[in-house]
């Protein structure tokens, strides 16, 4: 399954899912309404994905959920944002991701 939504990014740390990480990690918080209530034991935790744009792809694991986010929108690490699009842009809509 191909999904479609907007990235942003967030200052990393403890997330949901019971784990430290930092913002040069490789991680990504999904939006929580498609994370559910659930936090630690959560069915998205540990996924290893891959995010397309603009003709650039990465690969991240979910490790945290975003409450502000859009259906099927992603919350990426500084770094992993940057990789993908400008860090001023702030919000990238048309993303792709799929879980590897």
């Amino acid at each position: 399954t191909v999904y479609t939504g907007s990235i942003t990014h967030y200052t990393v740390g403890l997330g949901a899912c019971g784990w430290t990480n930092s913002d040069n990690d490789p991680v990504v918080a999904l939006s929580a309404g498609n994370m559910g209530a659930q936090s630690n034991g959560n069915e998205w935790c540990g996924k290893n994905i891959t995010i397309s744009y603009a003709g650039n792809e990465v690969q991240a694991y979910i490790v945290d959920k975003c409450p502000g986010c859009k259906p099927w929108s992603l919350d990426l690490s500084p770094s992993l944002f940057q990789s993908l699009a400008p860090q001023v842009d702030g919000t990238t809509d048309g993303v792709k991701w799929w879980v590897n």
